[in-house]
């Protein structure tokens, strides 16, 4: 499929960069269990390596920017997919569990560069009206990639082993590799790049200091700091899910590999739509109501889990069923907030990108650290840590959103972002 804009094998390189980072962690849920056997740990370990992975991918999304604009996008990607390739091959030949966490990390470390020099090398290299072709094409991989990929690595698991898994990102990376140094043209760093490649940008002042002072500029604005408690809460309502389901619905509730991944699949399939619908309704509607809705209808089923799960105690779909419909909410939140942080416009735009997208991975990695939950929590426990970030979103989007009217540019930035949004980012 040939975008407006970029040569055929330039767009498939930039959707390869994003499909990288999302198949290294849907890929790696159902797998879980069977890593904890491996290597004789308990669950809790096995989710601390999802935790960390988080972690890892947060620091990484703050930091790729500012190296890109000094180093060139194009030499930090190449940097980022290498340094992936070897962690998949260190996790593959792992003797241990630390080593196998080390890897895990770095896997995190390469892979989230891709997140953010894709889209900033869409950004810089097209005007705005050939953006969004490319943009959509993104968009469908970072879509698509979680909901089809734990069905396939179940089965895989089931009928291989889960090194398999590591096996073939392995391969991936050293294909990407590849396709990178082929493929992308090289840019200039901080100084404009040739024609046809993304210029350099303005950094914001350099050093600590300077870094200091643009966030504290970000974190002064309203729309800013709210949207973006929004998303993280969002987040921690998704990721304590992703990171505690695989154990709870495979070790407690005898779900095999293969059927986990068709149910996460679900869950997954309720975040598009959210999506999808969110996108609708930015044509007419606000970002606040879009908001507020959303995170009546993800609080709403987050809070109806602990009755199901009660209800149903034995049962898989109460505690799937409920999350799916909870992520319609979580879906419609990701675009919407995303739009809202782009009202701000002043001179630490890039900044305030990457801190936005920064505090979402991050809350997610602090919010089960920080919750003390044990590495296999039971059905009730793992409803009530789900509903409380929902419940929270809820009281956040009501009482400290200020009603605005639907601007024709909002409307349409609801949109460009449903295009972009990440599971993750």
């Amino acid at each position: 499929m040939k975008q407006a804009g970029l040569p055929r094998g330039l767009a498939v390189c930039l959707m390869s960069l994003v499909f990288v980072p999302q198949l290294a962690l849907a890929a790696y849920v159902p797998a879980l269990p069977a890593i904890g056997r491996s290597f004789g740990v308990g669950p809790g370990s096995t989710s601390s390596s999802l935790v960390g992975y988080m972690a890892a991918y947060a620091v990484c999304m703050i930091l790729t920017g500012n190296l890109a604009d000094r180093y060139g996008s194009r030499r930090i990607q190449l940097t980022g997919l290498v340094i992936f390739t070897g962690a998949s091959l260190l996790c593959l030949l792992a003797p241990g569990y630390g080593v196998f966490v080390a890897g895990r990390v770095l896997q995190a470390l390469g892979a989230g560069t891709g997140t953010v020099i894709s889209r900033l090398w869409v950004q810089r290299a097209l005007p705005k009206e050939q953006r969004l072709p490319m943009l959509t094409a993104l968009s469908t991989v970072i879509a698509v990639t979680p909901a089809a990929s734990p069905p396939l690595a179940g089965l895989v698991v089931e009928h291989t082993s889960w090194r398999a898994l590591f096996a073939f990102m392995a391969v991936l990376g050293a294909v990407t590799v590849g396709a990178v140094a082929r493929l992308l043209p090289a840019d200039g760093g901080a100084e404009a790049g040739a024609a046809g490649t993304p210029a350099g940008s303005v950094r914001p002042p350099g050093g600590l200091a300077g870094l200091a002072r643009a966030y504290r500029t970000v974190l002064a604005n309203r729309d800013f700091t709210v949207f973006a408690g929004a998303i993280s809460l969002a987040w921690c309502t998704y990721f304590t899910f992703t990171t505690y389901s695989s154990d709870l619905l495979q070790l407690q509730l005898g779900a095999s590999p293969t059927v986990y991944g068709a149910l996460y699949t679900l869950v997954i399939t309720g975040y598009v739509a959210g999506s999808t619908t969110a996108k609708r309704l930015g044509r007419t509607r606000s970002l606040e109501f879009i908001a507020r809705t959303a995170a009546a209808v993800a609080a709403g089923t987050a809070l109806l889990m602990p009755v199901t799960v009660h209800l149903w105690p034995g049962s898989t779909l109460s505690i799937v069923l409920p999350m799916a419909v909870c992520m319609l909410g979580v879906g419609a939140l990701f675009p919407t907030c995303q739009a809202g942080m782009m009202r701000y416009e002043g001179e630490y735009a890039g900044a305030a990108s990457g801190l936005f997208f920064f505090l979402q991975m991050a809350s997610g990695a602090c919010y089960t650290a920080l919750t003390g939950i044990p590495g296999s929590p039971d059905a009730p426990m793992l409803a009530l840590a789900i509903a409380l970030p929902a419940l929270v979103l809820f009281l956040l989007c009501v009482f400290a959103l200020r009603a605005r009217p639907p601007a024709g540019r909002e409307a349409a930035a609801v949109r460009s972002a449903g295009r972009v949004t990440s599971g993750s980012s």
